[in-house]
């Protein structure tokens, strides 16, 4: 590789403020709560959970903000590895990491008071069971998959950076619910 090519490739990593604060307070969040529940006692939350949450979210920066997103543009490989990490690889790392209880354990106060009425909402459960049936999920996630790669969506998405990340965004939810 020459000096230039380095150049070039180090400077296609983006840092988006956005993207890398959501990545660090999320990861805030589930140390937080993966400490709280270590120390009072909760030995199933072992360093395999914490180091596997924080490696999908290195992989998630990885697909976002690496040369990744800038060269996909150009080779159609380099563009689907991108969307491979954001549904193949993210998804188990995540939810290998049991994240359901550190993350709520790890919020703030503040969030508990309002997020704790939605979760004693019977409409909101049943809604959420539904959404996590198999082939609910499974559905989402080749619906997603499908219709993001129909021309006319692909060529919005190549076009739009708002419309490739809200693609990103569907294929990394739907994908966690799937693997879920």
């Amino acid at each position: 590789m020459s000096r230039d090519d380095y150049i070039a490739t180090c400077s296609s990593w983006e840092f988006s403020l956005p993207v890398v604060m959501s990545l660090v307070v999320a990861g805030v969040i589930y140390l937080r709560g993966w400490l709280q529940l270590r120390r009072r006692g909760a030995t199933f939350f072992t360093r395999l959970h914490l180091t596997s949450f924080l490696f999908g979210l290195i992989a998630v920066f990885i697909a976002l903000q690496s040369p990744l997103d800038a060269f996909g543009v150009f080779s159609l490989q380099v563009h689907m590895v991108q969307h491979l990490l954001l549904m193949i690889v993210v998804p188990p790392l995540i939810l290998l990491a049991a994240p359901q209880l550190p993350m709520l354990t790890g919020m703030p106060a503040l969030l508990h008071e309002w997020i704790g009425p939605f979760t004693r909402w019977r409409a909101l459960r049943v809604v959420g069971q539904r959404l996590l049936h198999p082939m609910t999920t499974w559905l989402l996630f080749v619906l997603m998959l499908w219709l993001w790669h129909a021309p006319a969506l692909y060529e919005l998405a190549l076009q739009h950076s708002t419309w490739h990340r809200v693609e990103h965004a569907t294929f990394l939810a739907t994908a966690l619910l799937f693997w879920w």
